[in-house]
């Protein structure tokens, strides 16, 4: 009998702590809790998010891997965006289903570039909805030594396609 009432007071004080810390994650409308890259939220912009919304930024440093991880084990709970990788959106969604589709009429287009959303909106679409917008965009450099790789890459086509621009030196 003893140990029913230790363990109805344990479950008490454990539901009682949820719910004051769950209390304040939902009282805290003022924050935006943000999941992202480092170099993705540089300090500038989020003062300036702040100075011009009131909104205080929680930014949590990660990468791909643990943003899915995180974000599948709360079931998205805790943050309000996320940054993953473009390629890690449209099988994630599939898989876990833990991004929400992007409600367009909410985003001024206006200040991005056309192409790069058309391209994200593609990249990123599943049943009919899209679950990005194009925030950091970049390009990686591949350079190839053929006298000591002379068999990489023998396809040009396919190296052009993938890789951007086949310049041979």
């Amino acid at each position: 009998m003893k140990r029913i009432v230790k363990l109805t007071v344990f479950l008490v004080l454990i539901s009682l702590v949820l719910f004051v810390v769950g209390s304040q994650v939902m009282a805290a409308p003022n924050v935006l809790r943000l999941i992202t890259w480092s170099g993705y939220a540089p300090e500038e912009l989020i003062a300036k998010f702040k100075a011009e919304t009131g909104i205080e930024v929680q930014v949590i440093l990660s990468n791909n891997e643990e943003m899915i991880s995180k974000l599948r084990a709360t079931r998205g709970g805790g943050f309000d965006l996320a940054q993953p990788s473009q390629d890690r959106i449209s099988s994630v969604v599939a898989e876990y289903g833990i991004y929400q589709p992007i409600d367009y009429s909410k985003v001024n287009l206006d200040q991005l570039d056309p192409s790069l959303v058309a391209a994200v909106k593609k990249n990123t679409l599943v049943d009919g909805k899209s679950y990005a917008v194009p925030h950091v965009y970049g390009t990686s450099g591949l350079i190839v030594n053929f006298e000591k790789a002379p068999d990489v890459l023998q396809d040009e086509k396919t190296y052009s396609y993938c890789y951007g621009i086949f310049i041979r030196i």
